[in-house]
């Protein structure tokens, strides 16, 4: 046999053994997030890494990083941006508020529809240049969004209405954190763990900022002595599935076809899953009333609408003013915008505030 067959030979056999078979992961991807496994967040995310692992033959895999135990919360879109991790779950707007102020369009009292705000906010990146720039400015790109359930208050003391507010200690983050400020709190920017156990003890009067199944898988409802609905703030943030925009870009386009469909049904999935874990915590919420000494006081028509009348255009006319500031846009579009596509969602909304379900299921 001549040289150059055998050359050729060894060559072909260099290909064959260095070349992967079929089944043989040719991607993969890290994905880390600061939120447990037992969450539906986490839960669509394993649905969803789970489904394009097995749609892609095993070509595509995941490194898969729960609790904070790679990126902590406010070391997640960072981390993303410089490709220490390829996709991230989180919160961008909480944790990293100054890099991305437009992701706060989401403000109280807009709407108590979680499902709304996760088609909204995702259309809204779509056909918003300035809210996508937000991600891919910083070499994000954003899969899909979640909206978190509405928000909730746990207290020391009874908050039934506006005037129930002034001179209480609370815990609250984000924009909550203006509304009770608003209503004559003062709030205290603690971890969501340290406040529980604080409460407890009494180091505040209050802990709020928190939505509904995430409270009382929390166990606020276990500390507070009263649960309430604090006046019908709705809605205040969603958590946003992203991955890292170089590291996209480097994807096949069929890699990335099959990671955008996937990621379109599991925002659907997403949706079910959280009606669930709302249900579930309402069903929890009502067999720790029976047993307990904790009271619900959901506010009225009126004093609901009182307190949105204190709060809603302050906080509204602040967020527009520094997020205008902070990125040169025009903050006001954008928020306006995003209540429209509210709107175009809520009337197909099948989603059920916890209150609501609670009060359902336990006839309050």
């Amino acid at each position: 046999m001549s040289k150059t067959i055998l050359s050729a030979v060894g060559l072909m056999g260099v290909i064959a053994l260095g070349s992967p078979s079929q089944g043989e992961a040719k991607e993969t991807l890290t994905f880390a997030t600061y939120v447990s496994e037992v969450y539906s967040t986490s839960q669509a995310d394993i649905w969803l890494m789970d489904e394009i692992e097995k749609r892609s033959n095993g070509e595509i895999t995941f490194e898969r990083y729960f609790s904070g135990s790679l990126l902590k919360a406010p070391d997640l879109f960072p981390g993303l941006s410089r490709g220490a991790v390829d996709i991230v779950a989180g919160v961008p707007s909480a944790y990293n508020r100054n890099d991305y102020p437009l992701s706060n369009v989401t403000l109280p009292f807009i709407t108590e529809k979680s499902d709304a705000v996760t088609k909204a906010f995702g259309e809204l990146y779509e056909t918003n240049a300035d809210l996508r720039n937000e991600y891919e400015g910083r070499n994000a790109k954003l899969l899909y969004t979640r909206g978190y359930a509405e928000n909730s208050i746990w207290s020391r003391v009874p908050i039934t209405k506006a005037s129930d507010y002034k001179g209480l200690k609370i815990r609250a983050v984000l924009a909550i954190a203006d509304v009770v400020e608003a209503l004559g709190a003062t709030t205290v920017a603690v971890p969501f763990p340290e406040a529980v156990e604080g409460m407890g003890r009494g180091v505040v009067d209050a802990m709020t900022a928190a939505p509904f199944d995430s409270a009382i898988k929390g166990g606020l409802s276990e500390v507070g002595k009263f649960g309430s609905d604090g006046g019908r703030m709705g809605v205040y943030a969603a958590n946003m599935l992203a991955i890292n925009l170089d590291r996209w870009n480097s994807l096949s386009p069929e890699d990335q076809k099959l990671i955008t469909e996937v990621t379109a049904e599991a925002a659907a999935r997403f949706d079910k899953m959280h009606a669930e874990e709302v249900k579930k915590a309402a069903e929890k919420l009502c067999a720790t009333v029976a047993s307990s000494d904790l009271k619900i006081n959901l506010f009225t028509d009126e004093a609901a609408a009182e307190v949105r009348e204190i709060a809603f255009k302050p906080i509204t006319d602040a967020w527009i003013k520094w997020a205008s500031e902070a990125v040169n846009v025009d903050a006001k579009q954008v928020l306006d915008d995003y209540i429209s596509l509210i709107r175009k969602y809520e009337p197909e909304s099948t989603y059920k505030t916890g209150f609501e379900v609670y009060t359902e299921e336990c006839g309050s």
